[in-house]
């Protein structure tokens, strides 16, 4: 008995030796990423152990090739993804797990369930077209320098279009916005406007921007409801 009892806590302690080197390696791997620009903040930095461990843990994809990745892109999950299979890298993970701590959800997921729309167009063009036309209006009759730049905006506005089928919906104020793979106006107003969670009205599924990374949370059931039964309805 006493020999089993050894043989199980040699075991044991081999696992968790086993587990502390990877967990270790991981971190000095994150680690070299991000003190290799001074500049970067605690948040950036979480990022980037965040995309580590995505990267290595998930898709199983080299601690080189991620922190490669990285280097070249940022820490954003799914950007440095397809840069390491651009590079010729092989996922061998499985599919991406949703995190269920995200940090932004009560400041940025408020959007009233009540006023949820399914629109599947991007607004960004539209919405441009309208603010510039108003900006026209305001400018001074004498004013042909800038009347006339008003109109050359205006008319490549107009003719901008984004295809429908991959938008996202911000549940923060609810504009509709084309995905990264289209013209990336859904990150763009994440970035101007720091409004970093959405849902995909493809596939529904939330994505937040900060934290780089799918979500899944009760909070998000109402939402998610509301939009598959309008997308499936009649």
């Amino acid at each position: 008995a006493s020999a089993n009892a050894n043989a199980n806590a040699n075991a044991d302690g081999s696992a968790r030796d086993s587990s502390s080197t990877h967990s270790a390696t991981a971190s000095a791997s994150a680690a070299s990423v991000a003190t290799s620009d001074a500049c970067f903040d605690d948040a950036t930095i979480a990022q980037v152990l965040h995309a580590m461990d995505q990267l290595t843990s998930v898709f199983q994809f080299t601690h080189e090739e991620a922190q490669d990745a990285i280097n070249a892109v940022g820490p954003d999950v799914t950007l440095a993804y397809n840069y390491i299979l651009d590079q010729g890298g092989e996922d061998k993970g499985g599919a991406i797990v949703p995190i269920k701590n995200c940090s932004h959800l009560s400041e940025h997921a408020v959007l009233n369930v009540s006023s949820v729309k399914y629109e599947n167009v991007c607004g960004h063009f539209r919405e441009e077209q309208h603010q510039n036309q108003k900006q026209n209006q305001n400018l001074r009759p004498n004013d042909n320098e800038g009347k006339g730049k008003g109109r050359m905006k205006s008319e490549y506005i107009e003719g901008g279009k984004c295809p429908s089928g991959e938008n996202w919906l911000c549940l923060h104020c609810g504009v509709v916005r084309c995905s990264r793979y289209v013209n990336g106006h859904c990150k763009d107003h994440a970035v101007e406007s720091g409004h970093c969670i959405a849902v995909s009205l493809e596939d529904l599924s939330a994505w937040c921007y900060q934290c780089s990374a799918y979500l899944t949370h009760p909070s998000l059931d109402g939402t998610l409801q509301k939009l598959e039964s309008l997308k499936f309805q009649g």
